[in-house]
């Protein structure tokens, strides 16, 4: 099972003077972040796997207490940033 670290996903930095993210944004962050994991563990995940390994990352999620601060934790230019990245190593270094 493809583990998903959330905190990864969120970043400790100091929010931009640009609006918030909001719950959609966070939540399209997640399914970048999971494409991205599930792709460098198989390249040729299916479509059916990447839906449900995204599922599962939204329910795992819907529990964090870190992932529910991700509007007011990660900025728009982090977020902006990981959303272009074309892997996990760079999308984590946007976030961090």
């Amino acid at each position: 099972m493809l583990r998903l670290t959330l905190a990864a996903v969120l970043a400790l930095g100091l929010s931009a003077c640009s609006r918030p993210l909001d719950a959609q944004e966070c939540n399209d962050l997640l399914d970048h972040y999971t494409d991205l994991l599930a792709k460098n563990r198989d390249p040729e995940v299916s479509g059916e796997d990447l839906l449900r390994l995204k599922k599962e990352a939204r329910a795992r999620a819907a529990q964090s207490r870190e992932f529910s601060r991700c509007s007011s934790k990660v900025s728009r230019a982090e977020w902006e940033c990981a959303m272009k990245a074309p892997s996990v190593d760079e999308a984590e270094r946007c976030l961090l």
